[in-house]
Order: structure tokens, then sequence, then C-alpha cells
């Protein structure tokens, strides 16, 4: 894709296409498949997944990304309420998902609440409203919280924003092995991708976008599986990932998974002596 766009703007800068951006294709699966019809327990939990994501992006803005994991665990019912942990004992970041309503022509829609302490970061006021479309085949989702700044000590006022589209493969796919975190490696399995954008702002102006892509698989004959992969792609420089490893039981009655959410990076090494006074 990241080519094929290249060539595209290339192409563009030469007057071979005079109708940018209708010339442009908008990003679409590859592969072959359909709406993947989640459970409202999986709604839910990604739900909380996302804002769990959010908040660990408040904490790239306020400390720069350092290479860290946190432990994690969402819980999910029937109807998508729920609630979800992360961060190191006794300093906990808790969620709770409730589903608030539903349209048979449009879909459902959640709220994500919580608060609590991340690796010396406090988070206040989560609040965070999204929906999924019929079918499943779209989520948004707005968040608002504040994260103290580890200057100051006082609350800097954050947003996050979320649109991604879900796709079932048609083929089964081989189970990862998430670096050996995953059970059934290798078994062929019925997968959902999601891929898609959010940003993040603070104090009303953007400080990062993030692209997503990942891949689900349910509890039936495996053990169930969840992994993100949030990359940064603004601003341009040192790559930066948040990533989900998730593993457990997620059927239509429940969704229950443990696992981490870290963040990766490049490591920058020993900082070198500032030379000629810089």
């Amino acid at each position: 894709m990241k080519t094929k766009l290249a060539i595209i703007l290339a192409l563009a800068s030469t007057g071979a296409y005079a109708q940018l951006p209708g010339e442009v294709p908008a990003p679409a699966p590859a592969l072959a498949g359909s709406a993947p019809k989640l459970y409202p327990s999986e709604q839910g939990a990604f739900k909380a997944l996302e804002v769990a994501a959010q908040v660990v992006e408040s904490r790239i803005v306020q400390k720069g990304c350092e290479s860290i994991s946190f432990p994690l665990e969402v819980h999910t019912a029937v109807d998508g309420s729920g609630t979800a942990v992360f961060g190191i004992a006794p300093n906990l970041v808790n969620l709770t998902v409730a589903f608030k309503g539903s349209k048979a022509s449009n879909g459902r829609w959640y709220n994500v609440t919580g608060g609590g302490q991340l690796n010396g970061l406090t988070v206040t006021n989560i609040n965070g409203v999204g929906s999924f479309n019929i079918g499943s085949t779209i989520q948004e989702l707005s968040t608002e919280w504040d994260a103290t700044s580890y200057v100051t000590g006082t609350p800097d006022h954050f947003k996050g924003t979320i649109i991604k589209d879900y796709w079932r493969l048609a083929a089964l796919q081989p189970i990862p092995s998430g670096d050996g975190f995953f059970d059934d490696v290798g078994v062929p399995a019925s997968i959902v991708i999601d891929y898609g954008y959010q940003q993040v702002t603070k104090r009303n102006y953007v400080q990062a976008k993030y692209w997503q892509q990942s891949a689900t698989w349910r509890h039936d004959g495996v053990n169930a599986g969840t992994w993100w992969l949030k990359t940064r792609v603004a601003p341009a420089g040192q790559t930066c990932v948040i990533e989900v490893k998730l593993a457990g039981r997620d059927n239509v009655e429940s969704y229950d998974e443990i696992g981490t959410i870290a963040v990766k990076t490049v490591d920058a090494g020993v900082f070198a002596a500032p030379k000629n006074g810089g």
C-alpha cells in the first residue's frame, strides 16, 4: 500500500494525475471476507482496550516513548458491560464498560469510565463514548480524560478519537505465536482483523496519530487470543508501538482474557555527554 501510494504521489507531482485526491484509493482489506458480527461481549471488551491504549498514549505524550509493559485483563458479560484493569499493583487503572443502548438499524453504543494510577501517572475523569455499526464493520470512539504532568504535578486534559474497520477473513488463518505468547500456534482459525487511525490531543492541540492493525480469534476448539499493534505514524521520527497481547476465553457469553499492554521502541542507549555546550 505504501509503495502504491508513493507511485501515485510521484506521478501526481509530474502532472500524470490531475484529480488528486480522487485518484488515491481508499484502504481496504486485501483478503476475501465478510462482516465480523462481533458478539456484544467482544464489542465491550474492545472499547475497554481502546481506552486503555489511549491512556498509554497520554503517558507517551507526557514522558516520551519509553519501553515498558503493564499487566492487563478484560472481563465483559453477554451485553458487553464489564471491567478492565491494567498497571503494576498497587498502582492500577480501573475501567468500567457499560452497554448504553442499541437500535436494530444502527448498532450498539457503549460508555467507558474510570481512573487510577499508571506507573506514577495519575489518570482521572475518563469518559469514552463510542459505537459499533450493524455487523461490526466500523467502530468509533471519542474519549476525554485528565493525566498529571510529571513535571508540574497538575492535570492536563486529553482527548482521543478512533475510527476503525473490522473484517472476518474468509480463509482460516494460522494462529500466530506472538513471540511465544499465544497457545495453539499454527492451528487454522477464523480470524477477525481490524485496522484504522486514531489521534490524541493535549490541551486541545493534536500530539500524535497512530495506525492500528490487529488479529483476534475466539475460544472454540482453541484458546482465544487478541493481538493489537498501534504504531505511531506522526510525528515522524523514533518508532513507537503500543502492543496488546491477551489470551483466554471469548464466546457469546463473555470475554475473559489476560495479558499485557506494552510500549515498544528503539533503544536509545546511553545518552552521550553534550558537546560545545549543546
